[in-house]
């Protein structure tokens, strides 16, 4: 029986698929219930679900150039709008788009190969662990699939019938899914030439199919880079994040998955803000969002040009992390999950890609024969795998290869028998050795599941410590560490919760431990500094905020803190009433230190330069430091303190401003503001990956 007739029986099975899948992923979300992670929005998640709620209340066009992909955010705020913002209601709607999603990637399995061919598909995604636990985020990943899954049925009908509508549709679900998945887009080429190519049928009814694609994809992406012209200027089809996203993953230094641009900086809040920081402190002035993402497209292109030796081995470590069985966890993962879900460890022992890519592998073998009818399906898994590669890799970054492999594997599964049966021993050797070297290499021992359960404790600890449960937060981040000990974020954290805590001495000897493992780490040396300025230990609060700034020259937080600090030791030193602990120069050197760190644009800086020039007898420089400040107060329209324009006239007079005996407050020149950042350390990012690979939640 043709796949054509044997599609048209196939909507049984579909149904009997959906109800599967929509079945095994409600019984995950009811047991979800007793674990933490129901009502949490870890990472990811709480940037999505704060974006929503702005769109929910009526800001449905923004305000600046989209950096991460939009069309998530816009269907969880029509969600929110219309049924609430019920976490267990929103994941369950999910949950059914995910079911939805199985039965259309089982049709497209039953019109492109055979009945068995379709049901083996629907049957393995929606058994399949990562999908089961994804469909139930507050995460992009339910819409990749179900975008990809609609994609996929309207090829395999396309493949059998050529029809119009079903072309401008094709470009439709796929310029949908390039809206929440950028890198998608390679896709649209593989199946516009597809289109170009269909055997059977004339050429201007092949043109006229994939103009009718191009103008489907055109309707979804257009009124994206309309809106972005409109608010920023600038015209960006989707986002504007490809530069950055490009050079994090190509960098020296870089492993194959995420890191921020600056260390503990994976939160997605700081993506955007850090990406521009720094590209404008490079260059020098100030930049759209379009020559931020060219100044990191340059920075990863002159690294792969340079160093093609360490790309090449960079892209292979990428091309490996792409194959391998586990799950490399963002925000949270599913063995945490697991541990509170029958459903998600039973789905766990087979369904996970160590199992679908050789059985993938084997739907090649079988389907070979036609491979200049296939030969799109297989291109679009080397083009959407190749674009994973060349940025980084994720499980969720993975997650569309799934539908792709899943039809190849339900071909598999169902054909094989037959294709034995015409194969020779050295054919049928050949692709046994072929599937186990697969199988060997994919279920490789590598980052396991320790490392993963230790980012989802490190996350939540982070939730629990913003919500104030401090105690909880240090408990999970202890957690973190004991299972992967060499955790730098956790560890950060963990010491600036304890400090919180009023546990001083354990805190600094966390930090001192990441600094015995790390000594190159620019945050912790910040952090360390913070808790010895306020124990009132200068000397070592000055090493360690020098250190910081030495390491990262761009870590603005440490330069304001060691600026500040500067500031009041050289005051101190410059006004002391006592002979004895007063030290012009020692004022003078770490005033001047504290002026180029704010490019002398900070007036009670300035102030402090001028005391230092007074004890040290230079009173025309001190009486020009001081009218600096004067000058800058008011440029800024803000009087200055009377303290400022006292000691300016000590000083035309030939006199140094001396403290009084009793401290008083000219212990710290005036400013109005505290020195040190706030009251808290610096935290890490919201999300985070070992050894410093925090995560954010870009793409």
């Amino acid at each position: 029986m043709k796949a054509g007739a044997e599609a048209a029986r196939f909507t049984p099975v579909a149904l009997a698929v959906f109800l599967l899948a929509l079945a095994l992923r409600a019984l995950y979300l009811w047991q979800l219930q007793s674990s933490p992670f129901l009502t949490v929005k870890m990472g990811d998640a709480a940037a999505y679900d704060a974006w929503a709620r702005e769109i929910a209340g009526g800001d449905w066009l923004g305000r600046e150039v989209f950096y991460q992909a939009p069309l998530y955010p816009y269907f969880l705020g029509a969600v929110y709008a219309s049924l609430g913002d019920d976490p267990l209601r929103v994941r369950g709607l999910q949950s059914a788009l995910g079911a939805l999603s199985c039965a259309l990637l089982a049709s497209a399995g039953a019109r492109l190969f055979s009945r068995g061919a379709g049901l083996w598909t629907g049957l393995l995604l929606a058994g399949y662990a990562p999908a089961i636990f994804l469909d139930g985020l507050l995460q992009k990943s339910v819409l990749d699939l179900f975008l990809l899954s609609l994609a996929l049925w309207l090829a395999a009908h396309l493949s059998k019938a050529p029809c119009r509508r079903f072309a401008a549709a094709l470009g439709l679900a796929t310029g949908a899914l390039v809206l929440a998945r950028e890198n998608a887009l390679v896709l649209a080429g593989v199946l516009g030439a597809w289109l170009l190519a269909l055997p059977g049928i004339a050429a201007r009814r092949r043109l006229a199919l994939a103009a009718l694609f191009a103008a489907g994809l055109a309707a979804a992406l257009l009124p994206v880079a309309l809106r972005n012209h409109r608010v920023g200027g600038e015209l960006h089809l989707t986002t504007s994040q490809l530069g950055p996203n490009l050079y994090i993953g190509n960098h020296p230094g870089a492993t194959g998955v995420y890191a921020p641009l600056r260390p503990g900086r994976g939160s997605a809040k700081y993506e955007r803000q850090d990406a521009t920081d720094l590209a404008e402190r490079a260059l020098g002035r100030p930049l759209s969002p379009a020559e931020v993402s060219a100044y990191w497209m340059r920075r990863a292109v002159d690294y792969a040009v340079s160093q093609p030796g360490d790309w090449l081995a960079l892209m292979a470590r990428k091309l490996g992390l792409l194959l391998a069985a586990v799950e490399i966890v963002d925000s949270e993962d599913q063995y945490s999950a697991a541990d509170f879900s029958s459903v998600l460890r039973a789905a766990g022992w087979l369904g996970h890609f160590g199992v679908l890519a050789p059985l993938a592998l084997l739907g090649g073998l079988v389907t070979w024969p036609r491979r200049r009818e296939l030969w799109w399906l297989y291109a679009a898994i080397a083009a959407y795998g190749a674009s994973v590669v060349l940025f980084y890799v994720f499980a969720r970054y993975r997650y569309p290869l799934v539908p792709f492999l899943a039809l190849l594997a339900g071909a598999g599964l169902a054909g094989a028998r037959e294709w034995a049966r015409g194969r020779s021993r050295r054919e049928l050797a050949a692709g046994a050795a072929a599937l186990l070297a697969l199988a060997a290499f994919s279920n490789r021992p590598g980052t396991g599941e320790a490392s993963m359960r230790a980012i989802t404790r490190y996350n939540l600890a982070n939730v629990h410590k913003v919500e104030g449960r401090p105690e909880l937060a240090a408990r999970l981040y202890r957690e973190a560490l004991a299972l992967e000990p060499h955790f730098a974020e956790a560890r950060h954290n963990l010491a600036d919760t304890l400090y919180a805590l009023g546990r001083q001495e354990e805190a600094i000897d966390a930090y001192q431990q990441n600094l015995a493992e790390n000594p190159r780490d620019p945050l912790a040396h910040n952090n360390l500094a913070g808790i010895f300025q306020r124990r009132g230990e200068t000397e070592r609060a000055l090493t360690h905020y020098q250190r910081a700034v030495a390491l990262d020259p761009d870590y603005a937080d440490a330069r304001r803190n060691l600026a500040e600090l500067l500031r009041r030791s050289a005051f101190a030193l410059a006004t002391d009433p006592d002979p004895a602990r007063r030290l012009p120069e020692l004022a003078v050197a770490r005033a001047e230190s504290a002026a180029d760190l704010c490019d002398r644009q900070d007036p009670a800086i300035l102030d402090a330069l001028a005391a230092a020039y007074a004890a040290a007898a230079r009173f025309d420089r001190a009486v020009d430091a001081a009218r600096e400040a004067l000058a800058l107060h008011a440029a800024s329209g803000s009087p200055a303190p009377r303290a400022f324009e006292r000691r300016l006239a000590l000083y035309e007079r030939g006199e140094p401003f001396r403290r009084r005996a009793r401290p008083s407050r000219d212990a710290s020149p005036d400013r109005g503001e505290k020195g040190l950042r706030g009251d808290r350390l610096e935290t890490q990012g919201q999300e985070g990956r070992p050894g410093g690979q925090a995560r954010a939640g870009g793409g």
